[in-house]
């Protein structure tokens, strides 16, 4: 039975894997690595670099973090924004994705106004979709919110695919953002601080579940057969 365990595991790791897609259900970017992990700042070349922080993430001595800075203006870096372009891709609806999980300190003096944004394309007038927003007071410490990922919830801007269509997969960047309208993908101009950690993909518990019960019941069943059969 054990190796029938472990046989169903491998199988749904293979499904994931095989699908061609990077965002996989339970994925995280802790920020252990002392890298940014993909992630790099919106603003123009000149915009302060995201940076990782070895220690003083939600998990406290040695937990790592990276912080975003702006500067407000209208000049380089003015907006508060990180964005991926790698592993934050694909196909959300058939890896059963329903919500980005994180961890955000303000350690800036400025309310923030936080919110995932998810672009068709590069541009900076790009279709696309806007998340629900998280208001952070300043010198809020470490909180942690869940951005909900579904029609009801996520904003069109700029006429974007159908939801379904989109978050299959049809879309070139994840960003950070701080908006308090629900405008633009880009962010509001502002000068602050915003320290990210433990940045997670949430699945759909009745897909995800369901699709492991039923591949389960197919070994059970081969194995039961090969049993009888022997």
């Amino acid at each position: 039975m054990m190796k029938l365990k472990s046989a169903v595991v491998a199988v749904i790791a293979l499904g994931f894997a095989a699908s061609g897609y990077a965002i996989v259900p339970g994925q995280t970017d802790d920020f252990q690595d002392g890298t940014t992990q993909n992630w790099a700042n919106g603003g123009a070349p000149g915009a302060p670099p995201i940076v990782n922080f070895v220690s003083g993430g939600p998990g406290g001595a040695g937990d790592h973090y990276i912080q975003i800075t702006s500067l407000g203006g209208g000049g380089p870096g003015s907006r508060l924004t990180a964005f991926n372009r790698d592993q934050w891709l694909g196909d959300y609806v058939g890896q059963g994705i329903t919500a980005i999980e994180m961890d955000l300190n303000n350690v800036g003096d400025v309310e923030l106004s936080l919110r995932i944004a998810f672009k068709q394309d590069l541009g900076i007038s790009s279709p696309g979709y806007l998340s629900q927003a998280f208001v952070l007071p300043a010198g809020s410490g470490w909180q942690h919110f869940v951005f909900t990922i579904d029609m009801a919830s996520m904003i069109a801007l700029n006429g974007p695919f159908d939801f379904n269509t989109f978050f299959s997969g049809n879309f070139q960047e994840v960003r950070i953002i701080n908006e308090v309208g629900a405008t633009n993908l880009n962010g509001d101009p502002i000068a602050a601080q915003l320290g990210v950690d433990n940045i997670h993909a949430v699945p759909e518990p009745t897909s995800f579940v369901l699709a492991a019960v039923g591949l389960f019941a197919i070994f059970a069943a081969r194995w039961c057969g090969r049993r009888r059969a022997s």
